[in-house]
């Protein structure tokens, strides 16, 4: 979410309940997530195994993805130990909703992470599989503002190519600082929502 200024603040109130389609794209995520978990190749005796969940929101969604991800490492005798699942958003994020969601569920020790995931949010070599659904098309930064619309999809040609110049920036931005946190073995997974070839984000498919 961006402000008139161009910063990015976390999302608004009643998230939780206005992201079904978000989770909806995490759970047809599930034979992807079960792939890259089959690839997973650090030893599960390790002692420590993290999972960070980078734009984890107000939560639900978010709990949601981890115990799947949990579920099948249990599943396919990936994990012997508890891990640890550190969700990660902004400052300005609901963190109490996320943190009574949590208590509420009960599954998994969760903590959280409060920073911008484009820049380094963990230690290098430390995060065995992250993870992050629908969150980075939510720029650092808006690079101009648009004349007349609400959408870069409908804005001027000279406008667009600044928000593709930006989004390119923060891309390479996100990569670089997951690659660094990743341990050597460990799997990263990711969603990002993308544009038809009529640059229409076809959010009813």
């Amino acid at each position: 979410m961006a402000t008139n200024r161009g910063t990015t603040l976390g999302m608004s109130k009643n998230y939780n309940e206005n992201s079904s389609k978000q989770l909806a794209v995490i759970n047809s995520m599930k034979p992807y997530i079960y792939l890259d978990i089959d690839h997973l190749d650090i030893s599960p005796t390790s002692s420590r195994f993290i999972i960070a969940d980078f734009g984890s929101s107000h939560g639900h969604n978010s709990i949601q993805a981890i115990k799947i991800i949990i579920q099948y490492l249990q599943q396919s005798n990936k994990l012997s130990t508890s891990p640890l699942v550190i969700h990660n958003d902004l400052p300005t994020n609901d963190w109490t909703t996320l943190f009574q969601l949590l208590a509420e569920d009960n599954s998994y020790h969760g903590v959280a992470n409060g920073h911008s995931f484009y820049q380094q949010c963990l230690p290098s070599n430390c995060v065995s599989i992250g993870f992050s659904s629908t969150s980075i098309h939510w720029l650092s930064r808006i690079p101009c503002q648009i004349a007349n619309y609400q959408f870069y999809t409908l804005a001027a040609e000279n406008e667009r190519q600044k928000f593709k110049q930006q989004a390119k920036f923060d891309l390479d931005a996100f990569i670089e600082h997951r690659a660094r946190e990743l341990v050597p073995g460990g799997i990263f997974i990711l969603s990002i929502p993308g544009v038809d070839h009529q640059g229409i984000v076809p959010v009813s498919r």
